[in-house]
């Protein structure tokens, strides 16, 4: 509804922004690295994302446009909302949210309030594929071995026959990760169970 709003910033908190819009002063929650690059009275324009619920309507602002990208995605997982959305961009920076995902670094994710091990793989399970179809303004180093292995994993009978025995495609790629791809399949399978405690 609301795409950006320019204006005045009259009053900076800890997790929010006050800005002065034709007379009107909106209430911008934000991440604290952000509200850290503004200043009182700095004339600023911000991205935002309007999320409405029953008993609440809260505006979210972004100066980056990575930041509302990561922050609609962050919180299309099941069991992040937008505090802890806002948490994760305050914990860490753009690039390493998204280096986290694709890298499938739960532990780096983990970093940020409200994120435990559970939370960090969902993430990565929700968002890997999603996050491919976005473009973002900053640029990333992802080791390309990583990006070919994960290209290879996608279409691997091995993947396949996983995921047939119950487990979800991150728990099957992670399982063969550090198995030997030259192996029969069979014996593929057998290290990933392994992996895999079975």
């Amino acid at each position: 509804m609301i795409d950006f709003i320019y204006g005045i910033v009259n009053y900076i908190s800890d997790n929010y922004i006050v800005i002065d819009n034709g007379s009107i002063g909106y209430k911008i929650s934000m991440s604290s690295k952000e509200i850290e690059e503004l200043e009182i009275s700095e004339e600023v324009k911000v991205l935002t994302k309007m999320v409405v619920r029953e008993d609440d309507l809260s505006l979210y602002g972004f100066i980056h446009r990575d930041s509302r990208i990561l922050f609609e995605l962050l919180t299309t997982v099941s069991g992040i909302g937008p505090k802890v959305g806002l948490g994760i961009l305050s914990a860490l920076t753009n690039s390493e949210i998204r280096k986290a995902i694709m890298e499938e670094n739960y532990k780096l994710l983990t970093t940020a309030p409200g994120v435990g091990k559970k939370t960090g793989e969902r993430i990565i399970l929700e968002l890997k594929d999603k996050i491919l179809k976005y473009s973002f303004d900053s640029q990333i180093e992802i080791e390309e071995s990583t990006v070919n292995r994960e290209k290879d994993l996608d279409t691997s009978p091995a993947v396949e026959a996983l995921m047939s025995l119950g487990y979800n495609k991150y728990e099957a790629k992670k399982a063969l990760s550090g198995v030997d791809e030259n192996l029969e399949i069979s014996k593929v399978i057998k290290e990933a169970l392994k992996n895999l405690g079975r």
